[in-house]
């Protein structure tokens, strides 16, 4: 019993430290345990714990596990979907099961180099340049900025360094070199500064956790309190982290986020159809995922996006249009997902990180360090605001897609192992 449990905790593990939902972790545990033999199964999953009971007739277990270092990977969030949906059996053992864990572990491992995924940063960065109407050479700042954090970060994380270490020295590198290149074109006199000033806000939003930000969400609205509380806190970490690091590098460089007056035209509203594509593929770069999953994602997102641009063409508010967005991304991201095999999450969520207000949550750090009050409260609810807008979209459109999640359905352990539904 005390191997079996183990096992099972293992494979919740790596779905917990793949970054997928606890809704998601807590179903693939239950899905193994049924395919053990076990009665019952009650676990409490966070970001970087589960503690979990197992039940056997009238014996019981307790065990718990920990990890220290939360991350993303989409790749291996699919394949061990596909183990608990599709390769579990009644009467698979203990050995057999571990043997699957070993073999993704050992198989299902980081698909890009530093390289690629700076150039995803930076491109996605540049991205969400373009989509704040920064100018053509601010957008190529941004990049390069983009790029050098990215790298830096990855480079840090390689070496073992404390996550919120790698935000902060991927941060400040990003802002840096944005002012560097900035200062080297005034002092050749091609650009005037007050131009492309603010435009570092749009170099470090790569930092942003998009990911476990919507999951805690997700997580929040099943009233699953000890996931999505516990998600959320990691996401708020990185998010202060992230942000009082660049307004440190401000205050130093004197670069200032005020934003660029928006004209959009039939030019931009083109140019924005390509930055959302891009932007969304540069994200899902960065969250490991495969080609099929970057190229899903971002379709989905690509069409939720303009979709969100064109109601906020017509004078709604920010908060309405992002809902649409996310009910969008939510109802087609759940129809791509199961057409092409892939794990719902893996494509929804980075379809939804391209309408992240990132920029309002720097100028909110930004004007608290100046003393702006009003600005820095305005900025903190707008960022607020859109982010649950999004969120709720998401959550909506689960409700009206998703039976077995609106409905409450639990993993009946009496049904056979091969029916994934419960």
């Amino acid at each position: 019993m005390g191997i079996e449990a183990d096992v099972i905790l293992r494979l919740g593990m790596l779905l917990m430290g793949a970054g997928t939902s606890g809704y998601r972790v807590l179903r693939g545990m239950k899905r193994a345990a049924r395919a053990l033999g076990f009665d019952r199964l009650d676990a409490n999953v966070g970001v970087t714990q589960i503690t979990c009971t197992f039940h056997k007739g009238r014996a019981f277990r307790t065990v718990v596990a920990q990890q220290h270092s939360p991350a993303v990977d989409a790749s291996r969030i699919e394949a061990l979907e596909d183990l608990t949906h599709h390769r579990l059996y009644a009467g698979i053992t203990a050995e057999e099961l571990d043997a699957f864990l070993d073999d993704i572990e050992s198989h299902v491992i980081k698909r890009w180099n530093g390289w690629v995924l700076a150039s995803a940063a930076g491109v996605a960065c540049a991205s969400f340049a373009v989509l704040n109407y920064f100018q053509s050479y601010v957008v190529l700042l941004v990049a390069l900025a983009a790029f050098c954090g990215q790298f830096t970060r990855w480079a840090l994380h390689h070496r073992h360094v404390h996550q919120l270490g790698c935000i902060v020295a991927g941060g400040a590198v990003s802002s840096m070199v944005y002012f560097l290149t900035t200062e080297a074109l005034v002092l050749i006199g091609w650009a005037d500064p007050a131009e492309f000033s603010s435009g570092y806000v749009a170099a470090v939003l790569f930092l942003i956790p998009g990911f476990p930000l919507f999951s805690a969400i997700i997580d929040l609205a099943r009233f699953d309190f000890d996931a999505g509380m516990a998600r959320l806190s990691y996401s708020l970490t990185v998010i202060i982290a992230a942000t009082f690091t660049v307004a440190m590098v401000s205050w130093f460089t004197e670069l200032t986020p005020i934003p660029p007056a928006p004209a959009p035209d039939a030019t931009w509203y083109a140019a924005a159809v390509v930055a959302s594509f891009s932007g969304i593929a540069g994200f899902a770069f960065l969250f490991n995922s495969s080609r099929r999953m970057v190229l899903a994602a971002a379709l989905v997102g690509t069409v939720a996006n303009m979709a969100r641009l064109g109601i906020l063409s017509l004078g709604t508010t920010s908060y309405f249009a992002a809902f649409v967005g996310g009910v969008i991304i939510g109802l087609l991201g759940a129809q791509v997902a199961r057409k092409m095999h892939l794990p719902r999450i893996t494509t929804t969520v980075p379809a939804a990180v391209i309408m992240i207000p990132g920029t309002a949550m720097f100028r909110a750090v930004f004007h608290l360090n100046a003393g702006n009050m009003d600005q820095s409260l305005s900025n903190l609810a707008t960022a607020t605001m859109v982010v649950m807008s999004i969120g709720c979209g998401l959550v909506f459109a689960r409700l009206l897609s998703d039976r077995d999640w609106a409905l409450g359905r639990l993993i009946d352990f009496s049904r056979p192992p091969h029916d994934s539904r419960y």
